[in-house]
């Protein structure tokens, strides 16, 4: 094979790989996501009377998780029957929490949905 047919296969070879990367990549992306949902982040928790050894959140509108309508509490060597409140800061609404028991108390929002904007809560056992 002469040079000049070597380096004419050698830049068919390139353009050839070059269009075929350009298939394979040039999709592009859809946006599916919804307008809101939680992506992330912290939730502030300040606890008197006990030491927290947990906090689970669950949401009122799985998937978009914006909407928190349930909050787990595990504590570490407290005591059964101890009174759990929650107060949460960033939105509207309340929250009604079970008394301690094996060292754990569920809280739930008190009206339909969910509470949305959490920042922070703060947790009083006494």
């Amino acid at each position: 094979m002469r040079k000049s047919q070597k380096i004419m296969l050698a830049v068919g070879l390139g353009a050839a790989a070059l269009a075929s990367g350009t298939a394979f990549t040039g999709t592009g992306l859809a946006n599916t996501a919804p307008a809101t949902q939680f992506l992330g982040g912290t939730v502030g928790q300040t606890v008197t009377g006990a030491t927290l050894a947990g906090v689970s959140y669950a949401f009122a509108d799985a998937p978009a998780n914006t909407e928190v309508n349930t909050i787990n509490l595990t504590f570490a060597n407290t005591a059964d029957g101890r009174t759990v409140a929650v107060t949460p800061s960033g939105g509207t609404g309340s929250f009604t929490c079970t008394a301690v028991a094996s060292n754990a108390s569920t809280c739930t929002f008190t009206g339909t949905g969910g509470y949305t904007g959490l920042t922070s809560i703060d947790i009083t056992v006494s």
